[in-house]
């Protein structure tokens, strides 16, 4: 990075460096933004595999699996992980794989936060059925719309996670799933 000595405090050349090192700390971010999620995603996968439940460890897991794993192995493969036309069905695929994971965790697990999280899934498989429906989408949409609730889901399985320490260490242990409903029992009100 470099730093703008040439403007006075209040000047416009002081507001031009301001612009340029707001300018460069964004590429800065942007440059490492992958690789800060994927190890913010394996930090999280630890301390949800030692103190998080089951529903937790499913819903990281699902993650690591559809969204950490293939771009490292696409990497080892020597192919392109951008998305682009010929790999685009693998990723539509990988992503319904994890909607489908995501919405079973959610409708079986005893938390709320994994309905949110199967929420963010169905909006990137939303943004693959627009492409796949009409002539032109902006490219810049569809990204954001596929990758972005990504970082969503990461922020919500943390703050699930932390939600389901915090109540473990008031309330005690309680059930990961919800119990099954036999038809024709009456159900306590």
């Amino acid at each position: 990075m470099t730093f703008c000595l040439s403007g006075r405090r209040g000047s416009r050349n002081g507001s031009r460096c301001k612009l340029e090192a707001m300018t460069e700390w964004i590429e800065f971010l942007n440059l490492y933004r992958v690789s800060a999620q994927h190890l913010v995603a394996a930090l999280l996968g630890a301390a949800i595999w030692r103190w998080g439940g089951s529903p937790e460890r499913w819903s990281i897991g699902v993650f690591i699996a559809t969204m950490v794993a293939p771009f490292y192995l696409f990497a080892w493969l020597g192919l392109q992980a951008t998305g682009a036309e010929p790999y685009a069905v693998v990723y539509t695929i990988m992503d319904v794989i994890a909607a489908a994971m995501f919405i079973a965790i959610a409708l079986k697990a005893n938390r709320n936060y994994p309905l949110w999280v199967a929420g963010f899934q169905l909006v990137a498989l939303g943004a693959h059925m627009v492409k796949a429906t009409v002539d032109t989408v902006s490219p810049l949409a569809f990204v954001i719309l596929v990758i972005g609730p990504s970082y969503c889901q990461l922020l919500v399985l943390l703050g699930g996670f932390v939600r389901h320490v915090l109540r473990e260490r008031r309330f005690g242990t309680y059930r990961d799933w919800r119990q099954p409903v036999v038809l024709g029992s009456k159900l306590p009100l």
